[in-house]
């Protein structure tokens, strides 16, 4: 996929973008682009009765009119301009209030295209890759918002010129008519002109569009002032970052970085590039109205010469040829910059229109009161998206009915690989996972995934209200959310806060929220595991950063309140898992040892001895 949006494309692409772009707009809102015609179309009529009027009291001075007769028409006219405009005013505040409801349905569709898609394909490079063009395609824009901007201003250049054509023609066959050859020949070199400032603004537009859409080479990524830009709104606001940037003084380094950037000879010389695009831009958009401006009145005054027309024709005629030229100039400009808008959003196209892989299934979950649930694995491999090195190999086990099992092993054994599978975030390459003899994947994927409590070691606390954070919804059982809080430890915590379970957590959307510590976010995310109160409770080293006490305490917690429920710890502390019926010990992608606690001490030549021993050592020391 080329990513140099100033690269030539065909006819064909172009109209095949903007159809897509207009079509998700008109579903979104149909009426839209209607309603704005309706105000063009008023904006456009008010400037030519203007014109008209004005070339009505020349000819009505010059005629000898009486002062009441041209005021009645000055009165009424002046009435009529002022209730079109009321009415282009009015209808053009609504379509703003619509043109905002759109973006914001635009940009929703595509965060929740990234909520609904695949998990395995989020992690894929071809969809890390076209995240990259989005936010590359986005940048130096509006988005959506400039194909509005540039519609209007498409159609309001087509109305001109149809004005333009409608209130002179009457005039421009009378004065054209005399056939002239020095009349053409003006208009003739007007045409030139017109072309000459075309060619030229497009031209120097394409040199100002290189700096800021052209593809950049990949030695000089680092001349980029993107990142610059990025540290300074990203991570210099960052409050985590901002610990790490004082302590270290990272504020040189990034100065270093940004000041390097001016001082790039490469750099400069594409900013001086762009700087002579834009002002080659600028310079033909004011020469290109200054010469059709002068031209179109030169040519008007031969031909109104050689008809001998009224003065009032020739400011009817001048007025008209001036917008008719000058509208054709834009309306250019307009068009090749609505294409290169839908080409931007063409990537953004691209995600919304990305089929998933993994097949949904149709048959419903059987609702057990007993929470009888068996899942098994059977000789299943698997490899993440990108690599070719298995992340789990040939892996079969059972989990039994109310089991409590752990899995250790060291750091890229496959543990967390299998939680992912058994979620159902991922599809086995090779082999079946089977819930009740079944596999998993002809079931309805949300309603077995319902099956799930899951507090994963990288976990997401959202900066909303603490009991929203447990419910994930905005309805919630206020009693369970306080049991849930107490039986995770945060009880005590609750009771600090003035605002209770509607306390906000961080300070993004209330300047009352609360900075929490690790420890108390883990036990949120306990808690809200709780909340679900699903068949299957896993836990995946969500206690890392806690001490080996302090993790021991929850764990053994956390398995008194499971219950009957079949549950998982992962956890790299052997320590914390001793009250687990079984133990599976990975290495390597691969299940090498399982048992209880004590029947794996004895094996001495295991990987679970080998572990135990090594962590044991270091407590001996202390």
């Amino acid at each position: 996929m080329n990513t140099d949006l100033t690269t030539k494309i065909p006819l064909k692409e172009h109209i095949k973008n903007i159809r897509k772009i207009l079509k998700i707009i008109t579903d979104i809102d149909k009426w839209y682009f209607f309603f704005t015609s309706i105000v063009h179309i008023i904006n456009v009529i008010i400037p030519y009765i203007q014109l008209v009027l004005s070339a009505y009291i020349l000819d009505s001075v010059i005629a000898k009119k009486s002062f009441k007769e041209v005021l009645s028409v000055i009165v009424f006219t002046l009435f009529a301009i002022f209730i079109l405009s009321f009415i282009a005013s009015s209808v053009w505040n609504r379509m703003e209030v619509r043109r905002e409801k759109v973006f914001s349905v635009y940009s929703c569709m595509t965060q929740t295209k990234m909520l609904d898609m695949d998990f395995s394909r989020i992690d894929s490079p071809e969809i890390k890759e076209l995240r990259d063009r989005i936010r590359n395609d986005n940048n130096w824009g509006a988005g959506i918002n400039s194909l509005f901007w540039q519609g209007n201003a498409i159609i309001f250049g087509i109305f001109n010129i149809a004005g333009a054509v409608f209130v002179a023609f009457p005039v421009a066959s009378l004065l054209f008519g005399t056939g002239r050859k020095y009349v053409f020949i003006v208009l003739f070199i007007l045409l030139i002109i017109l072309i000459i400032s075309i060619k030229t603004g497009v031209y120097y537009k394409k040199k100002a569009d290189q700096f800021m859409f052209g593809k950049v080479k990949e030695e000089d990524k680092e001349d980029l002032l993107t990142f610059a830009w990025d540290f300074a709104c990203g991570n210099g606001f960052n409050y985590k970052s901002g610990k790490d940037i004082r302590i270290y003084g990272s504020y040189k380094l990034m100065e270093r970085w940004c000041n390097g950037v001016f001082k790039n000879k490469k750099y400069r010389m594409h900013l001086k590039d762009s700087a002579a695009g834009w002002a080659g831009q600028y310079g033909s958009i004011t020469f290109a109205r200054g010469a059709i401006e002068g031209f179109s009145y030169l040519a008007v005054t031969l031909a109104a010469i050689a008809a001998k027309a009224g003065a009032g024709d020739i400011i009817k005629l001048a007025g008209c040829l001036n917008k008719l030229l000058l509208s054709v100039y834009s309306l250019i400009n307009d068009i090749t910059g609505f294409a290169l808008t839908a080409r931007k959003q063409a990537s953004t196209i691209e995600l919304l229109e990305f089929e998933d892989e993994m097949y949904k299934g149709k048959l419903p979950v059987e609702k057990r009161s007993d929470n009888e649930y068996q899942i098994e694995f059977k000789n299943v491999t698997f490899c993440y998206p990108g690599s070719s090195e298995p992340a789990l190999k040939d892996f079969s086990m059972k989990l039994k009915i109310g089991e409590k099992l752990a899995v250790v092993g060291m750091n890229g054994s496959g543990k967390t690989t299998m939680i992912k599978l058994l979620c159902r975030l991922y599809d086995p390459c090779k082999g079946e996972i089977l819930l009740n003899g079944v596999d998993i994947r002809k079931f309805k994927a949300d309603e077995y995934r319902a099956l799930f409590s899951v507090v994963f070691q990288d976990y997401t606390l959202f900066p909303f209200q603490l009991a929203q954070n447990i419910a994930t919804d905005t309805e919630y059982n206020k009693e369970l959310v306080k049991k849930c809080l107490k039986d995770s430890g945060f009880g005590k915590r609750i009771k600090e806060h003035g605002m209770g379970l509607e306390t906000y957590l961080y300070k993004d959307f209330d300047d009352n929220g609360v900075e929490i510590s690790g420890g108390e976010a883990q036990k949120i995310a306990i808690a809200r595991a709780m909340y679900k109160d699903s068949p299957f409770v896993l836990l995946d080293e969500p206690t890392a950063a806690l001490d080996p006490l302090a993790e021991y305490e929850i764990y053994t917690n956390f398995d008194k309140i499971t219950g009957t429920k079949t549950a998982i710890y992962i956890s790299h502390r052997l320590s914390s898992c001793q009250f687990c019926e079984k133990i599976a010990v990975f290495h390597e992608g691969r299940l090498v040892q399982y048992g209880n606690h004590n029947g794996l001490l004895k094996d001495h030549n295991g990987k679970y001895y080998e572990m135990w021993n090594e962590q044991a050592k270091y407590y001996q020391k202390n």
